[in-house]
C-alpha cells in the first residue's frame, strides 16, 4: 500500500511498504544502495535530529491495517506453541490434578487477557511503540532501563525459540534422510547440542531471517496462515496419539491421579502455578503497544480479552489429553509434541517418515510465528530506542536474531541452565510493577490526557527533571514493587539448581503472590 500523501498532511511520516525508513539521509554509502543511517521523515514528531525514524514515529493512518481479525490471528499464532502445550506438565508434577491445572490456566489467562487488552488500548489510541510510551510515566532516562529490561528478555527468548525450531529442523532432515541421525558428533557433550543438532539450528536460523523482513503492515497475513496450520498440526498429534492409545485416556495416571497435596500446601502450589501462567506472557502485557499501535481503530484490539483465555485454555487441555494418551500409546508420558513426532519415524516406513516430515514442517511454521509475534518485533522496537539513527524494525529484528541465537548460546540454556530458566520465568517481579505503573499513569493519573509530541521531545514535559530526566515517584514505586518478592525470587532460582536457601516461608509466599498482590498495590501506590 502506498501513501496517498494524506499522512504527511496530518503530520505523520509517509513511508513505503518495502522497508519503512530504509532510505533517507545518507552520509556513508556501501554497495547495493545501502545506507548506514535510516530515514527520519521531516514530519517526524522528534524535535532533535536522529532521535527517531519512520518506524519509531506514531503509525500514520494509512499504516493502521490491523482489524479485530488480525488480533485473533495474532493470538492464534501465539497460543499454538510447544511451551503452551506443555504448560500443565509442571503443575501436575508438583501435585495438582489436571482439573486444577486447567483452572490455573483459565484464571491466569483471563487476568492476563484483561491486562493486555487494557494496556493495549493505550497503543491503539496513541499509535506509539512501547519504548516511547515508557517515557510518559518513568521519564526520559529511566525509560531506557525499562526498555532494556524488556529487550534482554525478548532477545533471550528469541534465541530459545530458535533452538526449538532447530530441533524441528533436525526431525525434518532425519525424516527425509534417515542417515542424518548418524552424523558423527564432534561437539563436546557439555555444550548441550550435537553436530546434527547444530546443522538443524543453523538451517533454521537461516530460514528464519527472510520472515523477519516482512513489513509490519503485512505480517498479519503470516499470522493468519499460521493460525490455520498450527491447529491442524497439534490436532493431528493429539488424534494420532489417541488412536494409538485405543481411543481412551481414562487409564492414564495423568487423568486418574488426583491432587496429591492438601491444605495450605495445595493453596500455595496453586498460586505459584497461577503466577507461572501470568509470568508466561507478562512481557507482552508490558509492551503490547508494539502491536496494538497497528489497530485501525481502538476497539479492534478489544477482542484479545476473549481470545486469550479461550484459545490458551484449549491448547493447554489438548496438551494434557495428548500426554495422557501417550502413556498408553508409547509407555511413557510425553509432553513435548516434537518427541511424539520423532517417534513416528521409529517404524521406518515411508508413511511414518512422511508424517514426521509434515509434522516437523508444521512445527517450524509454529515456531516462526512465535518468534515474530512474541519476540523479534518487540526486541526490534526496544533496540530502536537506543539507536533510532541506525536501527529500524527490520534491522532490529535481524540484529536481535543474531544476538539471541549466537551470543546467548540458547542451546546450552535449554540443555543445562535450569537456574537461568527459573530466572527468566520469575522475571515478572520486574515487569509486573512496570506494567502497573504504565497503566496507572495513563488511566488514573492523566485520565488519557497525554502529549505525544512531548514523548519525542528530549526537553519536554516527560523529562520531569532537567538534571535527572526521571520521574522519581515512578522509580520509587517500581523498587517498592520488586524488592519485597526478591528473596523468594532468589530462592526459586537456587532451588532450580538443586540447592537450598535460608529464605523464610513468608518470603517464598510473597514471591508466589507477586503477580496479583504487587500489581494491585503498586497501582494504588503510584496513583497516590
Amino acid at each position: 500500500m502506498q501513501s496517498d500523501g494524506s499522512d504527511t498532511k496530518n503530520g505523520f511520516a509517509a513511508t513505503s511498504d518495502s522497508e519503512p525508513g530504509q532510505v533517507g539521509l545518507v552520509r556513508r554509502r556501501f554497495g547495493f544502495n545501502f545506507s548506514l543511517e535510516v530515514q527520519q521523515e521531516e514530519s517526524s514528531f522528534a524535535t532533535t535530529k536522529n532521535t527517531s525514524n519512520a518506524d519509531f514515529d506514531p503509525i500514520p493512518p494509512s499504516k493502521r491495517t490491523w482489524n479485530w481479525g488480525a488480533y485473533v490471528a495474532y493470538w492464534m499464532a501465539d497460543a499454538w506453541a510447544v511451551s503452551n502445550w506443555e504448560v500443565a506438565s509442571s503443575m501436575i508434577a508438583v501435585g495438582l490434578s489436571w482439573r486444577m491445572a486447567i483452572g490455573a490456566c483459565v484464571l491466569g489467562n483471563f487476568l492476563m487477557g484483561l491486562v493486555i487488552t487494557t494496556n493495549g488500548r493505550i497503543g491503539a489510541i496513541l499509535h506509539t511503540p512501547f519504548p516511547v510510551l515508557a517515557r510518559m510515566p518513568f521519564g526520559y532516562y529511566f525509560s531506557y532501563f525499562v526498555v532494556l529490561s524488556r529487550c534482554v528478555l525478548a532477545i533471550v527468548w528469541l534465541g530459545v525459540q530458535t533452538t526449538t525450531g532447530g530441533q524441528c529442523m533436525t526431525v525434518l532432515l532425519t525424516a527425509i534422510w534417515p542417515s542424518f541421525a548418524n552424523i558423527p558428533n564432534h561437539i563436546p557433550e557439555s555444550e548441550g547440542i550435537t553436530t546434527a543438532g547444530m546443522c538443524g539450528f543453523v538451517l533454521y536460523f537461516l530460514l528464519q531471517l527472510p520472515f523477519l523482513c516482512i513489513p509490519y503492515t503485512k505480517i498479519q497475513y503470516f499470522f493468519a496462515f499460521k493460525s490455520i496450520i498450527a491447529p491442524i498440526i497439534f490436532l493431528a498429534v493429539f488424534g494420532d496419539t489417541l488412536h494409538k492409545a485405543g481411543g481412551t485416556i481414562s487409564h492414564s495416571t495423568v487423568i486418574t491421579k488426583g491432587t496429591t497435596i492438601h491444605g495450605a500446601t495445595l493453596a500455595w502450589a496453586f498460586f505459584n502455578n497461577l503466577n507461572g501462567v501470568l509470568g508466561n506472557y507478562s512481557t507482552l502485557g508490558l509492551n503490547i503497544a508494539d502491536f496494538s499501535r497497528y489497530a485501525n481503530k481502538p476497539s479492534a484490539q478489544n477482542v484479545q480479552a476473549i481470545v486469550i483465555p479461550f484459545i490458551f485454555t484449549i491448547v493447554g487441555l489438548l496438551g494434557i489429553f495428548t500426554a495422557a494418551a501417550s502413556q498408553s500409546a508409547y509407555g511413557e508420558v510425553l509432553w513435548n509434541p516434537i518427541d511424539i513426532i520423532s517417534l513416528w519415524m521409529k517404524s521406518g516406513s515411508h508413511g511414518g517418515r512422511a508424517a514426521a516430515a509434515f509434522g516437523a514442517i508444521g512445527l517450524l511454521i509454529v515456531t516462526l510465528g512465535i518468534n515474530i509475534s512474541a519476540n523479534s518485533i518487540s526486541a526490534a522496537n526496544d533496540l530502536m530506542a537506543f539507536a533510532p539513527r541506525y536501527i529500524n524494525i527490520r534491522r532490529g529484528q535481524i540484529l536481535a536474531a543474531i544476538i539471541g541465537s549466537w551470543a546467548f548460546v540458547p542451546w546450552k540454556i535449554l540443555a543445562s541452565a535450569q537456574k537461568f530458566i527459573a530466572f527468566l520465568n520469575g522475571y515478572t517481579i520486574f515487569l509486573g510493577p512496570m506494567t502497573s505503573i504504565l497503566m496507572t499513569d495513563y488511566y488514573i493519573l492523566r485520565r488519557g490526557k497525554v502529549s505525544v509530541p512531548d514523548m519525542y521531545n528530549f526537553h519536554g514535559i516527560y523529562r520531569y527533571s532537567q538534571k535527572w530526566g526521571t520521574n522519581w515517584r515512578a522509580v520509587v514505586a517500581f523498587f517498592i514493587g520488586c524488592i519485597p518478592p526478591l528473596p523468594g525470587f532468589i530462592d526459586n532460582i537456587v532451588e532450580a539448581g538443586g540447592s537450598k536457601t535460608s529464605v523464610s516461608a513468608g518470603g517464598q509466599h510473597l514471591y508466589v503472590l507477586l503477580s496479583i498482590l504487587f500489581f494491585s498495590s503498586i497501582m494504588i501506590l503510584h496513583a497516590d
